[in-house]
């Protein structure tokens, strides 16, 4: 690891370990075929988090330390996403086109197909120096074949915190 590299990532939003583990380690191991094993392993991390809504996707999605993740554009068949934020732009900044962005990727699709109980898939559609696009098809004619997991109830904690503050101001 470099000096600058070491320097980028102590001094990042993700911090040493998982700025480190995400954008050094992980395409160590996987080489050329990082963008793909992570997309596959995106889509696993899903099955243990998965959402009902999109609002509650937008919420894990930045607990996870993605980035900030906002619907764009949506039809019956496909949903634009973009994906920003301070880490975001910090890995885009750091690697430019090498950055792999396939684990949110793989991540929103499988999020999408609970929610839709369709066959999606994801593409990242744009790179831009300070945010992606991430474009999610979906088949309404194609059912899932994903298992029915419970969903989880994600606290939003500076939201929580607020809630509280106001009961003890009462």
């Amino acid at each position: 690891m470099s000096q600058k590299l070491y320097d980028s990532l102590l001094n990042s939003h993700r911090g040493l370990m998982n700025g480190s583990l995400r954008d050094v380690i992980l395409p160590a191991i996987l080489g050329k075929e990082t963008d793909e094993m992570l997309y596959w392993i995106g889509k696993d991390v899903a099955r243990q988090f998965p959402v009902g809504s999109l609002e509650d996707l937008q919420l894990i999605t930045r607990q996870l330390g993605f980035g900030e993740l906002s619907l764009q554009k949506k039809t019956t068949t496909s949903q634009q996403w973009k994906l920003s934020g301070p880490i975001v732009q910090e890995r885009i900044k750091q690697n430019g086109e090498q950055t792999s962005f396939g684990l949110e990727i793989g991540f929103i699709a499988q999020e999408i197909e609970f929610q839709l109980m369709t066959v999606a898939e994801a593409e990242l559609s744009e790179r831009k120096k300070d945010c992606i696009f991430i474009e999610v098809k979906n088949d309404p004619q194609n059912k899932a074949d994903s298992e029915q997991t419970e969903l989880i109830t994600f606290l939003d904690l500076h939201n929580r915190r607020s809630a509280n503050d106001k009961k003890q101001d009462n």
